[in-house]
This record gives C-alpha cells, structure tokens and sequence, in this order.
C-alpha cells in the first residue's frame, strides 16, 4: 500500500509541471494572439491624420493615439509606429513633436521595464534636442520628465537633481510662460512631501496655487496639501482653514471625491486635539463618502479613528466590531498601509487591555513595535533623502553660482577695455552736465534772489509810501485836535473835554511800538540806513536816529513836530543839536 502510494506521488510530479508548461504556453500563445491583432487592427497610417492638425494639437493627438493604442504591446511594433511619427514630425519640421516621440518611447520602456537605461537615454536625447533648438520650455518639461520618471522608481537624489534643472529653465522662460506650471510645480511638491521635507512642499505648492485654474479640481488639491503640511506641523487653525478652502471650492465643483477628502481633514483636525465631539461627523462623512467612491484604503483611516474615540468612550463592542472590518480592507489592499497596519495592532493592544485579554493584548503590541521599527527605519531612509536632497540642491546652487561667476570674469576680461572707456565717457559727460546744471541753477538761484528782493523792496516802499502818507494825515489830525484843545482850554467849563482831546491826540503821537514797525519798513526801502549811521556816529541817541529817518522821509518840522510830540521850536533846536553831533 506504501508502495502504491509512492508511485501515485511520483505520478503526480510530472503531471503538475506539464499542467504548468501547458498553461505557459496558452498565455503565451494568447499574448502572441493579442500582439498580432493589435498589429493587424492598428492601421499603418494611424499617425497620418497628425499631418493636418494644427501645430498646437499635434502632441495632445499624438500622445492619446500612442497611449490608446500602443503603451501595452509588443516593443517592435511600438517603435516602428513611432519611426512614422517622427518621420511625419521631420516631414512637418516640428522640432517639439519629435521630442515627444522621444518622450514617448521613454515612456514604453518605463511602463513594461520599470527603472531602465533604455528610458533614461530617451529622456535625456529630448533634452539635448530641446536645447540644440533653444526650446527653454520644452527643455524644462523634459528635465521634468527625467525627474518624474526617477521619483516614481524612488530615486530621489537625481529626482531631485533633473527638477532643479526643470525649475531653472521654467524660471528663464518665465512661469507664467510656461503652459500648466502649477501641474509641474505640484509635482516636485509631491516629492518634497513624500520625504517629509514640509518647508520646499510648502514653497512649490504656494507658487503652483498662483497658476491653478479657478474652481478646478487641481486648485482643490493644491490647497489641501497646503492644509497637510500646516496639520504636519500641528498648526491646526490654519490647516482646517485650508480644508475649508478646499471643502467650499469642492462644494462649488459638486466634487464628492474631494468632498469627502476635506471633510475628513477637518475631521482628522478636531480628532489630533482630542475634540472628539467636533471630529466625529467629519470622521463619519469621510467614511460614507470613501466607500462610495471606493477610496477602501481612505475608508480605513477614518475607521481607524473612529475605533479610538469608541476605546476612549468605552464602547468596547463597536470599537471590536469596527476593527474586524479595517482588518478586511487592510488584508485586501495592495498598497502600502505599514502605517495602518502599526495603528490597527497598536489599537487591537488597547482594546485587549481594556477587556482585561492580558496576553493576547501583549501579542498584538509586540506586533505593534515591529512595525513601528520598521517605519522608523523607513523614516530615517527617509531623512536620510532629504540630507541627498538638501545637498543636490546645495550643489545646484553651487554649480549655478560658479556659472554665474566664470561668466562674468570672461565678460570683464572681454570688455574690461570698453567698460573703462565707456566710464570716462559717463564721467566726463556727468562733469560737464553738473557744472552746466549747477552754472544753470546758480544763474536760476541768483535771477530768483533777485525778483524776491525786487519784488520785497517794491512792496517795502509802497508800505513805506502808505505809511508816510498815513503820518501826514495824522499830522493834520493833530493839528486839528491842538486848534480844538487851544480853544477849550479857554472856556473852563469845557475842560475835561480838552483833557479827552489831549489823550486822543497822544495816541496818534508815534510811540515805541510804532517806531519798531516804521523802522522795518523804512529798513527794507533803505537798507543800511540805521547801521552806517550808528559806525559813523554812535554817540547819536534814539531820539535823534528817529529824527534823521523822518528827514530822510521829507517831513517838514511840523509834521515831525506833530509826530514826536514836540513843538516846531523843540524840532529846530534838535535839529542844531545834530548838525554839531554830526560836525556839519
């Protein structure tokens, strides 16, 4: 009976490796099939419609022509079409549509061979074709590709480097030059972000922000991971202010997907600072949404949530019951949920020990630790990218400063000699110019100078004038108050009207404060006057200087008289007083 057995086993072997071969060679045989079909259902000349299209519907043809019919099948029959397309791109001399041919057999190489030299050399010689026809946007958008295509197989460090290099030829073109930048500019924040390296995400996607369509659905992305960053850093106000933004715009779109996107961060939000009330329906319609959608993995991480406020809450059951269903969507996924996984063990743990399962919550954390290991070694592989990152940068910069630096030693050894003599030029030219401006405000200056003086002495004499002719009148005034005085005084019943008289007329008798007044007056329409006086004769009283300007002035003695307030005989005697002060 063992015998029989042993025989049977042997039996088997040989059956289940022709089951094998036979099943390889149906796939085979089928793939052959489907290649030749392919070949035999894509017309030879699908391209030839390119030909009439206009010069800036070219790519986007070409591009949904190779994706829909060519990405998946065999490399022969690809690159033969696109030989065509490059012949009908040299035929049309579309110097950016044979790039993109270049792009696109990158393309294929990177979808069925993954990280390859074959993709690299494609990418690269669009690149070089770019440059060789000074295309700075084109030449941007294929160091973009370079860079995508390396941050997609995870190798960050020339990711980084062809981005720079992208970035920089954007930048000379102008960004708002250079069609769909924010896309671009949202996928080197992509990259940041996935290394934790927050500052340079937050730094790309700013800028993207200024570029993204209005009310579309890129503008609501940008703006949400803008919120992750500021949830990141715990700066939780302007992070639901940011999901908000994003959750309005999405409301205005009528786009559920995202709808539920940032309903969920807000939720995520509330839940970090332990405000679980205010978390919950936000928890709640992220879940709802994401399983509509189909999005199992977001689905997840709001459970995830949900099952801890429950542990708090002492809702051991639904906490239980909720946790069975993550492990169902964590066992089906094929994505990388090591993060999920550590919370769901970290959670079962707790659970456990708050039924008092002693052991089994010892397992389960045991679990928990491994993978939260295992994500800190992924953390610092992490760390350890963005110190590759930094220095790629840091040498960029480096590299562009020493560019920067050796072309301008060569402009100043070309034209040191023209610079010099341009500079003599300038500065004699500057020198003249300022000596004739200055030669011209001076003239300016002085011809100014003279119309306020003019213009001063003019207005000076006419106050003067005004002034004399005010002092007459008031001599004739007092002439008349003495005739009056003259004759009241006779009458003794009268007197106290003489007395009024007597004041009135000496308020009319030019005192000290009207003599300041006159003397500037009389000092603008003469100046000099009074200080060449007082160096040739300085024993002069005031009372004589005041008398010497009144004779400037042409007043006779009796209008001095009446204006100083002493009689012809006092005028005539001070008058022979001066003539023996002054030696004439």
């Amino acid at each position: 009976m063992a015998k029989t057995k042993s025989l049977l086993n042997s039996s088997i072997i040989p059956s289940q490796y022709l089951l094998k071969i036979l099943l390889t060679l149906i796939f085979l045989i089928h793939q052959h099939k489907a290649n030749a079909l392919a070949a035999y259902t894509t017309p030879k000349n699908i391209f030839e419609r390119i030909k009439s299209t206009p010069e800036d519907k070219r790519i986007d043809l070409a591009n949904n022509i190779y994706k829909t019919n060519f990405r998946r099948v065999d490399a022969a029959i690809v690159m033969a079409n696109l030989d065509t397309l490059n012949a009908i791109a040299q035929g049309l001399n579309d110097k950016h549509l044979q790039c993109e041919v270049l792009a696109m057999r990158a393309d294929y190489y990177s979808v069925n061979k993954g990280l390859n030299q074959l993709s690299t050399s494609y990418y690269q010689q669009a690149v070089n074709l770019a440059k060789a026809n000074n295309m700075t946007v084109e030449t941007g958008i294929y160091f973009h590709f370079l860079g995508r295509y390396f941050f997609v197989y995870k190798q960050y460090a020339p990711a980084c480097r062809y981005y720079l290099q992208s970035q920089e030829q954007f930048r000379q073109a102008g960004f708002k030059n250079v069609p769909d930048i924010y896309y671009y500019l949202s996928q080197v924040a992509d990259m940041y972000f996935a290394l934790g390296d927050y500052d340079n995400a937050k730094i790309n996607l700013e800028e993207a922000l200024k570029y993204a369509p209005a009310n579309s659905r890129d503008k609501v992305n940008i703006i949400n991971t803008i919120g992750l960053i500021y949830r990141n850093y715990k700066q939780f106000p302007a992070a639901i202010s940011r999901f908000n933004q994003a959750l309005n715009l999405a409301i205005a779109n009528k786009d559920s997907v995202w709808i539920g996107i940032a309903t969920g961060n807000i939720g995520a939000c509330y839940f970090l600072q332990g405000q679980y009330q205010k978390a919950i329906p936000y928890i709640k319609t992220d879940y709802t949404t994401s399983v509509k959608y189909g999005e199992e993995v977001n689905g997840a991480i709001a459970l995830l949530r949900l099952i801890k406020i429950n542990i708090d809450y002492k809702n051991f059951d639904e906490a239980g019951s909720l946790l069975n269903t993550v492990l169902l969507i964590l066992t089906k996924t094929h994505e990388d949920v090591l993060g999920l996984w550590a919370n769901y063990y970290d959670l079962k743990s707790q659970l456990c020990e708050k039924l008092g399962q002693d052991s089994q919550s010892i397992v389960y954390r045991k679990i928990y630790e491994q993978d939260k290991d295992s994500i800190a070694k992924r953390d610092d592989m992490a760390a350890v990218e963005r110190v590759k990152l930094q220095w790629e940068i840091d040498k960029r910069t480096t590299q562009l400063n020493k560019l920067k630096a050796d072309g301008n030693v060569q402009l100043i050894e070309i034209d040191a000699t023209i610079a010099v003599l341009i500079l003599l030029i300038v500065i004699s030219v500057l020198v003249y110019n300022r000596q004739r401006i200055k030669s011209k405000k001076d003239k300016e200056l002085m011809l100014a100078e003279k119309r306020m003086v003019d213009e001063e002495l003019k207005h000076a004499s006419a106050f003067l004038r005004r002034f004399t002719e005010n002092l007459r009148q008031k001599n004739a005034l007092i002439e008349n108050f003495k005739e009056e005085i003259e004759k009241l005084s006779q009458q003794s019943t009268v007197k106290a009207d003489a007395g009024h008289l007597e004041k009135l007329m000496q308020a009319h008798i030019m005192t000290d404060e009207n003599w300041g007044e006159f003397k500037k007056l009389f000092s603008k329409v003469h100046p000099g006057f009074f200080v060449n006086l007082s160096k040739q004769h300085p024993h002069l009283s005031a009372t004589d200087t005041r008398m010497l300007a009144l004779i400037k002035l042409g007043l006779n003695n009796v209008e001095m008289a009446n204006m100083l307030g002493i009689t012809v005989e006092g005028i005539k005697k001070a008058k022979q007083r001066l003539r023996k002060k002054m030696d004439m």
